[in-house]
């Protein structure tokens, strides 16, 4: 009888837990890419439901892990998944490449099931390994496709962007994410997929982004904007006007310049070490206009590789693995004196 009345309890609780989360309030953050220095913010580390949005962890889960053309076969718990789909069938074939596609570009519920093999708890596992890698504190993962009815999922504005920073930095992440159309021919047939981030299909300039949506969590919208020297990272949670918001948010970054400090190149740092630093683009900074602030960049140099800390103002703002190249047979005609 005990055990039963225990039992019960913890069913109770559970059930309560899961329900109780219902976004109320609202978040929203402006994250320049490459040096993680917010430009605007609200609310940011207030957790939210973040519906849809966590797709962008599965997709680096599975990029990160799995071998991406690899068939996979639906099942019957792939295509009995609600909300967002593109009707995949049963027994149908068809690789982790093309569900990333559907993950990313349609937001399929369906290709969530399957890439995560039905929410197999050692996926679940490892995509909130990642958030952890990430450097996301306040995050919590229960399933693979943002679905709030039985489970949650649990972040914030700011754990969002540290993590679209972070897929902002995967090559094939951003094809996928970036596409918009794209056909996937399976052994039963073919599908055309259109993205559903308006900014993205309709500008430029907005690079690639997810959309969010479920009754409790109300609108998540993540976008990636690159223009001249900027790269940033847009969230905003429980906004009905998100796309209008998205729009005057990278508008107002207008108050800051982006200078660059370290030109594109390959670089001799004039000391011991066997290699050359290698930037494959330039790294700017978001200053504020008008203001005089410090930057500073300092070069930690190892046996075989290298790290890069910004500064601004005497603060830590960032880190940047360096990419190396060994002296041996290279064309020093390319080579640009740094260290003096």
């Amino acid at each position: 009888m005990k055990r039963i009345f225990i039992l019960f309890l913890f069913c109770l609780f559970f059930s309560f837990s899961a329900t109780a989360y219902v976004n109320t309030s609202s978040a929203y953050i402006v994250l320049e890419s490459t040096t993680g220095r917010i430009l605007n913010q609200r609310n940011i580390h207030q957790q939210f439901l973040v519906a849809s949005t966590v797709k962008i962890l599965t997709a680096m889960t599975v990029i990160e892990t799995e071998e991406l053309d690899e068939v996979v076969q639906i099942d019957k718990k792939d295509i009995s998944e609600v909300g967002s789909k593109v009707y995949l069938k049963e027994q149908e074939k068809i690789t982790k490449r093309d569900l990333l596609y559907a993950l990313l570009l349609r937001s399929a519920n369906d290709a969530a099931s399957a890439l995560s093999k039905n929410n197999d708890s050692r996926f679940i596992l490892k995509m909130n390994q990642l958030a952890k890698k990430i450097g996301m504190k306040n995050s919590v993962f229960a399933n693979a496709s943002g679905l709030d009815e039985r489970e949650y999922n649990l972040s914030t504005a700011y754990d969002m962007a540290l993590l679209s920073a972070y897929a902002n930095q995967n090559p094939t992440f951003i094809e996928i994410a970036s596409t918009h159309t794209y056909t996937a021919k399976t052994d039963l047939q073919t599908y055309t997929w259109i993205n559903k981030h308006r900014l993205v299909k309709n500008d430029d300039d907005f690079v690639w982004g997810k959309t969010g949506y479920t009754k409790k969590s109300k609108r998540i919208l993540v976008t990636n904007y690159q223009k001249e020297n900027m790269d940033l990272i847009v969230v905003t949670i429980n906004d009905s006007d998100d796309w209008n918001h998205h729009r005057q948010l990278v508008d107002q970054v207008d108050s800051y310049e982006f200078v660059s400090v370290l030109k594109k190149g390959i670089y001799d740092t004039k000391l011991d070490v066997s290699y050359y630093i290698y930037i494959p683009k330039d790294i700017t900074i978001p200053i504020r206009k008008n203001e005089n602030e410090k930057i500073q960049l300092e070069f930690k140099l190892y046996p075989q590789s290298a790290t890069l800390e910004i500064y601004l103002n005497d603060a830590f703002v960032a880190s940047k693995n360096i990419e190396v190249y060994t002296k041996e047979n290279f064309d020093v005609d390319l080579v640009i004196d740094f260290f003096k």
